[in-house]
């Protein structure tokens, strides 16, 4: 029977041993120490780093800043942090925002994303090309696409995404559609007889008015439960909500450089006698169609208008005036490579370049 010998340990062999056990010992902790943090749901970037996609499009929310591009949508807080992003494939990226919800679409494709700073972003494919859309403060949605068989078709959809309600243009060129906060429809369309604004409720197929203009009519806004807005390169006209003509506001042979409309109903117009620019004259109108305020700038290359305050822009200096366009305060701004000036409603400016931007305070 062969007997195994025992051999025991020298000092030698002790010290590789303890050796190998400190080796050990250093390796867990730093498994302990130094794992990844586990997701929190916040997205660590740079403030407002913007996709690559040269095409951007922006829209003030409340709490935070939504941001359509060729990649996708991305939302940020009010500190410019990257709360939630969706990639998706956009040739010509649109956003609009209204309260605390937003939605982005590809003009002329079928990509839908609707989105709010709480729950995140949903996409949705539609089964026809969207035209334009629109968001309320309540969530509830107009869409409007190409449809088979006709110009165009406008869908209502409700905060949860259901079809709420459906109409089809004719023979009339669809251009865009809002809800009012009574949810009532105003639907602009383009046809041989010039352009057309109709209005329905959302109980009834029937026409509830009809309103016809000679020239083009380039947008339509709802500024209060009864009043709709219809805006030319001539003139901005209030309807009442049977599409009767209420007030109109001649721009007396200037043309439209650039408009913005708040979230309390009131227009802030850019008149220049130029298309391209220069002298500029500035009006504000409440949903009524008062005057608020008029002034003449020079230069202007942009204006924002967040609840009763208007940003302007004129090369490398930001003004902000009130809503009768008093001067509250102005600041110069190293204008290199800004391509806009947005005012946010935390009371900042957004300066936008090609791939990124920066909050400063006004």
């Amino acid at each position: 029977m062969t007997q195994k010998r025992k051999r025991k340990l020298t000092r030698r062999g002790y010290l590789v041993l303890g050796l190998l056990l400190l080796a050990m010992l250093l390796f867990v902790l730093s498994l302990v120490l130094f794992r990844p943090k586990e997701p929190t749901g916040e997205i660590e970037t740079a403030p407002y780093a913007l996709d690559s996609s040269a095409e951007q499009r922006f829209a003030a929310m409340e709490g935070g800043l939504a941001v359509a591009s060729g990649e996708g949508l991305q939302l940020f807080d009010e500190s410019g942090a990257l709360i939630f992003r969706q990639t998706a494939t956009m040739s010509v990226p649109s956003v609009c925002a209204a309260g605390k919800y937003a939605v982005a679409c590809d003009i002329g494709g079928v990509t839908l994303m609707t989105a709010d700073m709480e729950n995140g972003v949903t996409v949705h494919e539609l089964s026809n090309a969207i035209i334009s859309a629109r968001v309320r403060p309540d969530g509830w949605l107009t869409v409007a696409t190409e449809s088979p068989g006709y110009k165009g078709m406008v869908t209502v959809y409700d905060d949860k995404f259901n079809v709420v309600y459906e109409w089809y243009s004719g023979e009339d060129y669809l251009l865009n559609a809002d809800l009012s906060e009574d949810h009532e429809l105003a639907t602009l369309c383009a046809g041989s007889g010039g352009a057309k604004v109709h209005i329905f409720t959302m109980n009834s197929e029937t026409e509830r008015g009809l309103y016809q203009a000679p020239e083009v009519l380039l947008d339509l806004h709802w500024v209060s439960g009864s009043r709709l807005a219809v805006i030319s390169d001539e003139r901005l006209v209030l309807l009442t909500d049977k599409a009767v003509q209420d007030v109109e506001y001649s721009f007396n042979g200037l043309h439209l450089y650039d408009y913005s409309v708040s979230d309390s109903g009131v227009f802030a117009l850019a008149l220049s006698a130029y298309r391209s620019g220069g002298n500029t004259t500035l009006a504000t109108l409440s949903s009524s169609g008062k005057v608020l305020g008029e002034h003449t700038v020079e230069k202007l290359t942009g204006i924002d208008m967040r609840g009763k305050q208007v940003l302007v822009r004129c090369g490398a200096v930001l003004t902000l005036y009130n809503q009768q366009l008093e001067e509250m305060r102005s600041v110069e701004i190293d204008a290199v490579g800004v391509q806009r000036a947005l005012l946010l409603r935390n009371g900042e400016a957004l300066l936008v370049y090609d791939y990124s931007a920066q909050a400063i305070p006004i």
